[in-house]
């Protein structure tokens, strides 16, 4: 706004030297900065609350238009939907897990019969023990299969077996 470089403050400091006298100088040096401060609090006070007025009118200016509205109540709509979507699925969870821990479970279609049949309908009834038992020998199962390559056929896996067979011995 203002230029004043150094040699316009150093003219500006002698002729207040010359005109209050060095015992007035400090006093008069606090009080101008006392109300250069003032000044500067009062611009930045004008200035922020220009700037608040310009962002209230451009809000204005977006609440009036009705197409940027209706494209954030389809995102809220769509929001809705899926939140409620998910309720209902976690209520359908929530219900098949009471019904497993109460024991009244059914089978799900295309279920396999690895457990076995405990009544006369053929329908299987899944106890916690049997389910532990079945984990336990698919763990056990899955423990004796060696692991193999994805490119290399069986033959190839006995291959290589043999020769760590032979360094372990």
């Amino acid at each position: 706004m203002f230029d004043i470089g150094f040699w316009e403050l150093a003219l500006i400091g002698v002729v207040a030297l010359l005109v209050v006298g060095p015992d007035r100088l400090p006093g008069l040096a606090r009080t101008v900065g006392l109300w250069v401060g003032r000044i500067r609090r009062y611009v930045t006070t004008v200035r922020d609350d220009i700037e608040r007025e310009v962002q209230a009118d451009e809000l204005k200016k977006m609440l009036d238009k009705p197409d940027d509205l209706s494209s954030l109540q389809d995102i809220v709509d769509e929001t809705t939907r899926t939140i409620s979507d998910a309720k209902m699925e976690f209520t359908g969870v929530e219900k098949d897990a009471e019904e497993l821990m109460s024991g009244k479970t059914t089978d799900p279609p295309g279920s396999s019969d690895t457990l076995g049949s405990d009544d006369e309908t053929g329908a299987d009834t899944v106890t916690p023990d049997a389910a532990a038992t079945a984990i336990g020998e698919a763990v056990g199962a899955r423990a004796e299969v060696p692991a193999q390559a994805p490119d290399q056929t069986s033959d190839e896996a006995a291959q290589d077996a043999e020769p760590d067979e032979r360094r372990s011995r």
